[in-house]
């Protein structure tokens, strides 16, 4: 027989256990709860699809923010001492190759190249009579040499006949002699042949005399030849002077071209250092341009990214000077050692204390920017396609 107690204590306890259990939320609530999951997961796909390309590049690109346009920025100097009369560039001007962009004054180098010029024309004159006397001096000792040859030729011929005088005479006389000896012939006769073999020897020695003579005329004019030896010395001499004299006037008319500066290429001027009036020495700075066409980047790439670059990676650009818009390049160059190796100022650490900083290593990158008004120094960034 159920007892009326134990069913009272089974009713509380159903009543506690339904009591225990949670009340089924209304529908409202159960809707929102599915929006807020529905919310939350398209921002996560969002978040993922916005990251992807984030994501993406940093396996297949580097990025460097620490790059910069550079240029052949060339600095034109005086070579010459002197004052500036005319500068007629300023800082932006574009200059075509050719363009004066200073002068200097040719006051005084201008009558000194002339003064050279002058001392030039009287080596010239000097020269030219130097040739002249040698030709005439070349013409009196032929003509001399020949008269000398011809009187010893003359004389020789003479110096025969007055032998054969000589040997008649002696014969004459030797006859006269015997005949004499023999009482045929007068003493007259034998005078008269002793007289002509007299005569006849001071005839042979007369001629014989004179083929010395004309010997010795040779020799005088032999002698006078080394007059042209002379002459030869002092046009060497004049052409040593005037080799000098060109020299001098070679650098005369440098010194007159460099006081006319003219640009060298087609270019930008991108800074200037002296105005007219000033007074300079060789070295002074007057003006620095640039070629606008031929520029590029440097830029410096971390150590821990500088083996997945290489000479002819792509590369994507943008300047800070033209932003939204993206420029082409290509690595042309990489460098051999860290930029801290580089600097003037070098940082050892003789205190032992040790912090390791990333390094960062030079590329260099093309940039194809046509039409495009680039200026060196401006800042830029490349990011570089390492999946080649």
């Amino acid at each position: 027989m159920v007892k009326i107690d134990d069913i009272k204590e089974e009713a509380a306890i159903t009543e506690e256990a339904d009591a225990d259990k949670p009340a089924p939320p209304p529908p409202g609530r159960r809707r929102t709860r599915w929006t807020r999951l529905i919310v939350i997961g398209a921002l996560v796909a969002v978040s993922v699809w916005q990251a992807a390309p984030w994501l993406a590049a940093r396996f297949t690109h580097v990025h460097i923010n620490d790059a910069r346009i550079t240029a052949n920025v060339v600095t034109v100097s005086s070579e010459v001492a002197g004052r500036v009369t005319a500068m007629p560039v300023l800082v932006g001007d574009a200059v075509a190759k050719g363009d004066l962009v200073a002068a200097i004054d040719r006051a005084y180098a201008q009558p000194q190249l002339d003064a050279v010029l002058s001392r030039l024309a009287a080596i010239d004159a000097q020269l030219a009579e130097l040739r002249a006397r040698k030709v005439l001096l070349e013409k009196q000792l032929s003509a001399r040499r020949d008269a000398a040859l011809a009187g010893i030729a003359a004389a020789e011929a003479n110096h025969e006949a007055s032998l054969a005088v000589l040997t008649n005479a002696r014969t004459g006389h030797e006859r006269a002699i015997r005949l004499a000896e023999q009482n045929i012939t007068s003493q007259q006769t034998l005078d008269a042949s002793k007289a002509a073999l007299d005569t006849a020897t001071q005839q042979e020695r007369a001629a014989f005399a004179a083929i010395e003579n004309a010997r010795a005329s040779l020799a005088i004019v032999e002698a006078d030849g080394e007059q042209m030896k002379v002459l030869e010395s002092q046009t060497a001499s004049a052409l040593a002077g005037r080799a000098g004299t060109e020299a001098d006037r070679s650098l005369k008319e440098i010194d007159l071209a460099h006081r006319t500066i003219m640009a060298q290429f087609d270019g930008i001027v991108d800074g200037t250092f002296v105005d007219v009036g000033e007074y300079v020495t060789p070295g002074t700075r007057i003006a620095m341009y640039h070629a606008p066409d031929d520029v590029w980047i440097d830029a410096n790439v971390k150590e821990t990214d500088y083996d997945r670059i290489h000479v002819g990676s792509r590369a994507s650009i943008t300047v800070d000077a033209f932003p939204g818009r993206t420029f082409e390049g290509e690595v042309i160059g990489m460098g051999g050692a860290a930029t801290s190796q580089l600097a003037l100022l070098p940082s050892p650490n003789p205190s032992g204390n040790f912090t390791k900083v990333t390094q960062r290593l030079p590329i260099r990158v093309s940039i194809n920017a046509a039409g495009t008004d680039l200026r060196p120094g401006m800042m830029v960034e490349v990011s570089v396609d390492v999946t080649d």
